[in-house]
């Protein structure tokens, strides 16, 4: 909690993290998610004395936060160490985002580095704190044991069916054995041993553990900041960000490239080769046709036996291009035909969403329209108001001029007492005045308390005015907020009117689109509510059913786990404003009747109509066999307080339109609210239930019409009371201050002389009324003047009044004219869709009988030009069908053979039989035309690889370009947060990277080596942030970044870090510091963690 103390500034409370010797038990996260998801504004900071000892009492506040479901996966979560290094027993939990690790020298912190890439399976050499890995087992001990805990929830999470929510990765060293890693589900069970699924994991959530950018070590870290060069530089960056290791993988390939090269040249000497004994075989053969008629006249019958069967194959691939034809004539067709309905269905969704809009613009316009006859009406009310104010005005001013008469009344009164009087003196009457003076003085007596009683009834009557008018507004900000609600849901109805899914959700049909897509093992059921339809004699009770159902109409059900997380997946990317429910359950029916009431009321399953098996679910989940439904509460409690029946316990009833309530038993109940847009089907079309909101409206909008009118006339009725009572308060005050008057002159006429001035005073008093009562004449006739402006006015407010409403009866037939052409529309595009499916399922089987057609002409097309060439070895197709051959296919096998005989009988005479000669002949020449075919293969292969490292050195250039170009960026943006400005120089062909800096005293920038060494530290970390930025690291570490900066550049550099990795999500950022950070940077961050090393215990060497 963040306080002020008394200079005015905000302390803030610490909330301590600790380490402790705990079971593995107390580590299990909790299963159940945290009550408040939503994140605090302030946070506390993390100031953890981690001590190595269990300290019980110091638990971490806001826990909940690590258990929040929009977490990205793959964030160490804690760490646990025993005996490794200088810890004994040590426990620490991380925050996802950034954290700072603070301590003094000596405490461990650069340990916890060295743990967590040991313990994601580093080498002992890797760490820059060790060459063997028994090295780090704490002294005295045998063996020492790394547990890192990585995150699994969320999006992107690893095997999430294997090992749940959690994975830990236990790595145990062993001064006798070798090392042993062991990694666990989230119940602690070993799930692998092996590294390459470790290797796997880290893989997976982008954790280079071997990229030495990534987890910067002391070493490292203090020699990249301070001592590196521009070439050491440059090459950490390539090798940071991995352009190193894509170079050289380009660079072996071209190497691949040339040795294939080398090895097609030793490959064509052998085609040489091939070629000599092809020509040597084609020699022999032409050496040994010694008949050459013979064998002319065998090889052209042999030729033209395969021409016939060409002829044979062309006929049947005629046929087949012949229906070809039609079938793509046909397709063509259906093409067009498709075509022009998609065409029309197009410009019936153009047209739609234009309809749409001038619909809305409609519904707009009307509402606009009855607004302005509202602001008329009101204003009309407004002159009414001002006209009785100035009725009421005239009045009082006539009443002050009576008043003022009768002042000049009181005055000649008093004129003619005083003489009176004088006249009395004169004569001696004393005891006359005395007795005046008694009477005078009981009857001010019985004014004052008149006056009381008088001011009593004001403040009554100004208390109900006061009141009238608090809850007036009240009233009125209620039925504002009832209309608003309603007119909300008409828009909801009639946008839903097309699409009943929309009132789930404005993207519920793409949701429901893609689920039918998707492999389910069993199609999944929902939303709930657009398989439920309500019974026409029970349309009063869709709200209520509604009301009690609630979220269970928006659910899905499933089949099992994987259909659940398939969906979980689907519905996570649509972004749907509420994720529906998931029940997860077997799609089986079963007999409830034995626990439906028999009982002579209704319940919910007798009021709704069921498909697709909802009827079971709903009874599973919301015991809607057992809902009676007693519109009276009075009647329903009496039902249930008598009923002998088991099963006759809860019922709702209907208590207001939109108010419910639900008996739980006869001494439980809920009030249940409706909450709009419908989501449950009824028989009624959509257009009554339109028709139903807007009467509703219109009454609800007249009702506060009149109860604003009923209001202004009890506010006048009371300010008329209030008024009349000031009128008499004002006339006893009068009165009062008369016989005050009077009382003074008789006390005057007793005790003095009287003085002749007095008489002069009353009558110039006299004459000061008179000049009021021709002030307030003037007075009344401006107030004419004024109420006949008003009338005027008022006039042209009625007729303005009248064209208001004519404008509005205008625009509901327009609305309604839209809505008919909406629905004579949608009932065409609905024909047009049906005619578009089947165009598309004809064109989908005519293509299929094309492709088929297609694949058997290949088939024809591919053997004949397979036996052209064999024919065309024999003779030509002029020769085979030319003069002087056979005519049937039996003559030319008969004298084939009679050939082939007078062949064997020369072959016989020279040794050698012409076929062989010819198998030698086709061999020779399968031998080249292979090895030729093979050359051209790898020659082409080649060349395109050739082509693709061109592309890839390509991509490269342009990914480096890109690399270059966004860490120069992110530098320039970390040196504005010091009013700094810079760059970063790249030279590729150098292989050398400079960092340029100026500074508000600096006329142009300079090597950052010149400036002093917190500037050039500040620098320096710039550059290592913008060598992270492209890394895409899901973890990066980084010990000791400020060991060379002064206290400015410290805080500046610790600003620069929370400012770009406070609130990344993607990243999990982790800095060791020997500072303490809280008092160098103002962290009221929830995102930052501050883990606090306890210091170290010194030993006293002194005895």
């Amino acid at each position: 909690m963040a306080s002020t103390d008394s200079r005015g500034r905000r302390s803030i409370e610490k909330r301590v993290r600790t380490s402790s010797s705990i079971d593995a038990d107390s580590l299990a996260p909790s299963s159940e998610p945290p009550a408040d998801m939503a994140r605090p504004n302030k946070r506390a900071r993390n100031y953890g004395l981690m001590t190595q000892t269990q300290d019980s009492s110091q638990a971490l506040n806001g826990e909940d936060a690590n258990a929040s479901n929009w977490l990205l996966p793959g964030y160490i979560k804690c760490v646990r160490l025993r005996d490794f290094m200088c810890h004994k027993n040590f426990h620490l939990k991380l925050g996802s985002k950034l954290n700072f690790i603070i301590g003094s020298n000596g405490s461990g912190k650069s340990a916890i580095l060295t743990a967590i890439t040991v313990g994601l399976g580093a080498k002992a050499t890797d760490t820059s704190r060790g060459s063997n890995l028994k090295e780090f087992i704490r002294e005295g001990c045998s063996s020492a044991r790394v547990e890192i805990v990585l995150s699994n929830e969320g999006f992107g999470s690893y095997g999430k069916d294997t090992y749940g929510s959690e994975i830990t990765i236990a790595r145990t060293i062993k001064k006798d054995g070798p090392a042993a890693f062991a990694i666990k589900d989230e119940s602690g069970r070993i799930v692998s041993t092996k590294r390459r699924d470790l290797q796997a994991i880290t893989d997976h959530f982008s954790i280079p553990v071997m990229n030495p950018m990534c987890f910067l070590s002391q070493d490292a870290a203090r020699s990249f900041l301070t001592a590196s060069t521009p070439a050491d530089k440059y090459k950490h960056f390539m090798r940071a960000t991995l352009l190193e290791d894509t170079e050289a993988n380009l660079q072996k390939a071209e190497d691949t490239s040339q040795k294939a090269e080398d090895y097609l040249i030793f490959h064509a000497k052998s085609v040489k080769v091939l070629r000599k004994e092809y020509e040597d075989s084609r020699r022999l053969l032409e050496g040994l046709r010694g008949n050459q008629e013979l064998s002319r006249r065998k090889k052209h019958l042999q030729g033209r036996l395969l021409w016939l069967s060409i002829a044979e194959n062309e006929k049947k691939l005629h046929k087949l291009q012949k229906n070809g034809a039609d079938y793509q004539e046909k397709i063509d067709e259906l093409d067009r035909n498709q075509s022009r309905v998609e065409n029309k269905i197009e410009r019936y969704n153009v047209d739609q969403s234009a309809s749409e809009e001038d619909l809305m613009n409609a519904q707009t316009k009307l509402q606009e329209k009855k607004q302005i006859a509202e602001d008329v009406r009101s204003k009309l009310n407004q002159i009414k108001l001002d006209y009785e104010a100035q009725i009421r005005n005239r009045t009082e001013t006539e009443t002050l001029v009576e008043q003022a008469k009768c002042k000049i009344r009181n005055c000649n009164n008093n004129i003619n007492h005083l003489e009176e009087q004088l006249r009395r003196q004169a004569g001696g009457d004393k005891k006359g005045i005395e007795r005046k003076l008694t009477d005078l003085q009981n009857e001010m007596a019985l004014k004052d308390e008149s006056l009381l009683q008088y001011s009593e009834q004001l403040r009554t009557a100004m208390g109900e005015a006061k009141e009238l008018k608090s809850n007036a507004e009240k009233t009125k900000e209620d039925k504002e907020r009832t209309i608003s609600f309603k007119q909300r849901e008409l828009q909801n109805v009639i946008s839903g009117k097309q699409n009943f899914l929309f009132n789930f959700d404005p993207k519920m049909d793409k949701v429901v689109q893609v689920i039918k897509r998707q492999q389910f093992s069993v199609p999944p059921i929902g939303p709930l509510g657009a398989y439920v339809t309500v019974k026409p004699d029970f349309r009063e009770w869709t709200k209520c059913i509604q009301a009690y159902l609630g979220n269970n109409l928006g659910a899905f059900v499933v089949a099992n786990g994987r259909d659940s997380d398939l969906l979980k997946k689907i519905l996570n990317s649509h972004g749907l404003k509420h994720r529906p429910n998931i029940i997860t359950r077997k799609f089986e029916e079963f007999d409830y009747s034995r626990g439906k009431p028999k009982i002579g009321y209704p319940t919910i399953v007798d009021a709704l109509e069921f498909s697709a098996g909802t009827e079971f679910v709903l009874v599973d989940v919301s015991s809607i066999e057992k809902i009676l439904l007693i519109k009276n509460k009075d009647e329903a409690m009496e039902v249930l307080r008598s009923s002998q029946n088991a099963n006759v316990n809860r019922a709702l009833s209907i208590i207001k339109e939109n108010r419910f309530l639900y008996f739980l038993s006869t001494k439980s109940q809920n009030s249940l609210k409706y909450r709009g847009p419908l989501r449950m089907m009824t028989k009624n079309s959509s257009d009554d239930d339109i028709s139903y909101l807007k009467r509703s409206i219109h009454d609800d909008e007249r009702g506060l019409a009149e109860f604003i009118e009923l209001n202004r006339r009890q506010l006048a009725e009371t300010q008329d009371q209030i008024n009349s009572i000031l009128d008499e308060i004002s006339s006893i005050k009068s009165s009062i201050t008369e016989m005050g008057r009077r009382e003074a002159s008789l006390r005057i006429e007793l005790e003095t002389e009287i003085d002749m001035g007095a008489i002069e005073q009353m009558q110039d008093e006299k004459r000061s009324y008179e000049e009021a009562i021709s002030s307030y004449s003037l007075t009344i006739e401006e107030i004419n003047d004024r109420l006949g402006s008003i009338n005027r006015e008022a006039q042209h407010l009625r007729q303005s009044l009248s064209e208001a409403r004519s404008q509005v009866q205008e625009s509901e037939s327009s609305l309604q004219a839209l809505k008919d052409s909406c629905s004579l529309r949608d009932s065409n595009l609905s024909k047009l869709r049906e005619d578009d499916r089947r165009y598309t399922q004809e064109l989908q089987r005519y293509k299929e009988h094309l492709e088929e057609n297609r694949r058997k002409q290949d088939e024809f097309n591919a053997g004949i030009q397979r036996q052209i060439p064999d024919a065309v070895v024999f003779c030509s197709r002029a020769i085979a069908f030319g003069e002087g051959m056979p005519e049937t296919k039996e003559d030319t096998n008969a004298e084939l053979e009679e050939v082939s005989h007078r062949i064997q009988d020369a072959e016989r005479r020279a040794g050698i039989s012409q076929d062989q000669v010819y198998e030698l002949f086709q061999k020779a020449k399968m031998k080249k035309e292979d090895a030729e075919r093979k050359y051209s293969e790898v020659d082409n292969l080649i060349r395109h690889l050739k082509k693709s490292l061109e592309k890839r050195g390509m991509t490269l250039n342009l990914a480096r370009a890109d690399t270059y170009l966004n860490a120069d960026t992110d530098f320039r943006n970390s040196l504005q947060e010091r009013n700094f400005s810079g760059s970063l120089d790249f030279d590729y062909d150098e292989k050398t990277l400079n960092m340029l800096m100026k500074t508000p005293n600096d006329d142009c920038p300079r090597n950052v080596d010149t400036f002093s060494g917190g500037e050039k530290s500040f620098a320096q970390t710039s550059l290592l942030l913008a060598t992270w930025r492209p890394m895409r690291s899901r973890i990066i570490a980084l010990d000791e970044f400020d060991v060379y900066m002064d206290q400015v550049n410290r805080r500046e550099g610790t600003k620069l870090i929370v400012s770009k990795y406070s609130r990344d999500e993607r990243t999990q950022t982790i800095i060791i510091t020997p500072q303490d950070i809280g008092k160098m940077a103002n962290l009221d961050n929830p995102e930052i963690f501050i883990h606090k090393m306890s210091d170290p215990e010194r030993r006293n060497n002194s005895s």
